[in-house]
């Protein structure tokens, strides 16, 4: 967007003679020394008659104009641009373009105005110095204004374009369109108008009509007759029709190329990639507790691209030579003997019964993690490396502890997994980043010292802070995991010792609420384990004789409760009723000269009220 836009001041019109006799006049009246007390007069203010924006500020001091001025900018920007020419109705201001105001600039423009000429315009004489006010809207709002106006009025321009139709070359002329003319609206917009045309211009399609039909030749001597490619005794054809399928068309910088698809050249010449060389990488042998590179092997790939530029470049050849391009391994010998891995630095191994299913995990995870090389000051987390563990990678349901209780998940017995490597990067004398313990104690680990991991968090997450790399080799049994650490040794030597166990707290019987269960039965889930416990270790790395870390851990173990879940309550019996009373039988009634009126019957009594009964 240029910004160089230049702003006229308008010219003013002289007229020779009446300023001549004008200024003789003055020189008369005035003198030099009126001249003097006039421009004293008129310092710092503007002359007679200036206007900036359609703001008269004539006579006024810098300060009163750049007031006036700033007041009228605040006004213009919140006033309505309407946008004419869109399908849609558009309104804008300046504030929301972000326009400001070049007050500054404008008064310096029409500040410069002489002595001679300021009296002239006092005594009404000389045309007066006139100037818009220019406004600098912000260029990403502008480019936001333009995008809408785009979408609303302008027409996209349609290039030309070749396809194959019946054996033959078919061209679809382009046409122009019309687009937003982003110079025209930037500089009206400077201006802040009241109503705005869209500024339209036309735009020419990006590849034309006489591009489409030059490819079109091109196709067409391309396909013309059958083709061949070649190495020594092997040869691949390509019928016509092979070669019409592999056809394509790419718009490049207004032209129009002819390639042929390169996957599909690839498939077509299968025959020829036998000969191809894949590369090998340099890798690491270990012998004994030592380590060897096994040096790296440049390879040979068929150069598919070379070939499909040589179909297309030399139309009138019959047959082209197979191209190979040398493949580089991605670890040269030379990058692998600069990782200075050496020898065994750390190791742990911790064992399992065999042939359950978190045994599959375990192998599984070991697979991933085999090679994996740590550069130097690399940290390594042992869920990304791992990723998620999932059916489709390979993991399997075992039980994992969570809440207290042991219950299937796919990817359980992976903190197995976490427990031997972190050993052996503890002895490697690693940085250790973040490691948590088991819930509770597990006897196959060393008490205290061992991690465990779930998607999600917690985590397992070292660092190698020594000046080589280390290369992770993880081997899997039946019935145990092995990791080990190489580099080189570098004076490393690891001490540790861990303290006895204390403060225990026996496992409790955790009861919970099954409705599933049918009322009142009981149920056993989880026997009660272990012991809970607090126990303390510590490790202290040394790089020959200097001592690079002294750490201390405590750790403290839940008891391994028991669980048992119960069903609902059985329902209470509903209570019997109560049988109704048999009515008594009435008295007959006393006619006249009966016996006299017998004692009145009993009367039932109410029952005492109670509060709230």
């Amino acid at each position: 967007m240029s910004s160089g836009l230049l702003i006229p001041v308008e010219p003013r019109r002289r007229r020779r003679w009446p300023l001549l006799v004008a200024l003789a006049g003055a020189g008369v009246t005035l003198g030099a020394g009126g001249l003097l007390a006039f421009a004293l007069v008129e310092r710092g203010h503007l002359a007679a008659g200036t206007r900036v924006g359609g703001v008269p500020l004539g006579e006024r001091s810098q300060a009163e104009a750049r007031a006036a001025l700033a007041a009228h900018a605040r006004r213009r920007v919140r006033e309505p641009i309407r946008v004419v020419g869109a399908a849609l109705p558009v309104v804008t201001s300046g504030e929301e373009l972000g326009a400001r105001a070049a007050v500054g600039a404008a008064l310096e423009r029409v500040s410069e105005v002489g002595t001679m000429e300021r009296l002239l315009l006092h005594v009404g004489l000389g045309d007066p110095t006139r100037a818009p006010l220019v406004f600098r809207p912000d260029e990403r709002r502008v480019d936001e204004l333009a995008a809408q106006l785009d979408a609303e009025a302008a027409v996209p321009p349609r290039d030309a374009r070749v396809s194959f139709a019946g054996g033959a070359a078919r061209v679809q002329p382009g046409s122009p369109g019309r687009g937003v003319d982003r110079y025209a609206l930037v500089r009206a917009l400077r201006f802040l108008p009241r109503t705005l045309s869209v500024p339209l211009v036309e735009v020419e399609p990006a590849v034309s009509t006489t591009e489409a039909h030059r490819a079109a030749r091109v196709a067409e001597q391309l396909v013309a007759s059958p083709r061949a490619v070649a190495l020594g005794e092997r040869r691949r054809g390509l019928p016509v029709g092979v070669l019409r399928r592999l056809v394509r068309f790419q718009p490049a910088d207004g032209a129009l190329a002819v390639t042929l698809d390169e996957a599909g050249l690839r498939a077509v010449l299968r025959p020829l990639r036998s000969l191809e060389l894949p590369a090998r990488d340099a890798s690491f042998r270990i012998v004994g507790r030592r380590v060897r590179v096994v040096p790296a092997r440049s390879g040979r790939a068929l150069d598919v691209a070379a070939v499909a530029r040589s179909l297309v470049r030399n139309r009138r050849s019959a047959v082209h030579r197979a191209r190979f391009m040398p493949v580089e391994p991605k670890l040269t010998t030379q990058a692998a003997q600069a990782l200075r891995i050496r020898e065994l630095v750390g190791e742990f191994t911790t064992e399992y019964p065999c042939c359950a299913p978190r045994v599959a995990n375990i192998q599984r995870a070991a697979e991933i993690l085999d090679g994996t090389i740590i550069e130097p000051g690399e940290t390594f987390s042992l869920n990304e490396r791992l990723g998620r563990r999932t059916v489709e990678r390979g993991f399997v349901a075992a039980p994992q502890i969570f809440g207290g209780r042991l219950e299937d998940a796919v990817g359980g017995g992976i903190s197995q997994v976490a427990t031997t490597l972190y050993n052996a990067a503890f002895f490697a004398g690693m940085r250790l980043d973040r490691h948590s313990p088991h819930q509770f104690y597990i006897s196959r680990y060393p008490m205290g010292r061992e991690a465990t991991v779930s998607w999600g968090g917690p985590e397992l997450v070292f660092t190698n802070d020594w000046p080589a790399a280390a290369l992770l080799k993880v081997s899997a049994g039946e019935t145990s995991i092995t990791v080990r650490l190489y580099s080189a040794k570098l004076g490393r030597r690891v001490e540790t010792t861990t303290g006895e166990p204390y403060a225990y707290v026996a496992p409790a019987t955790r009861v919970l609420t099954n409705r599933a269960l049918p009322p009142g039965e009981r149920v056993v889930v989880q026997d009660a384990g272990a012991s809970g416990f607090t126990v303390e270790y510590t490790r202290k790395v040394y790089r020959g004789d200097r001592l690079k870390r002294d750490e201390r851990y405590r750790v403290r173990y839940e008891a391994q409760n028991a669980f048992v879940e119960v069903g609902p309550p059985r329902p209470k019996p509903k209570p019997k009723a109560k049988p109704k009373p048999e009515p008594k039988p009435k008295e007959p009634p006393q006619g006249k000269g009966g016996p006299g009126p017998g004692p009145e019957p009993e009367q039932p009594v109410e029952p005492d009220a109670f509060p709230g009964g």
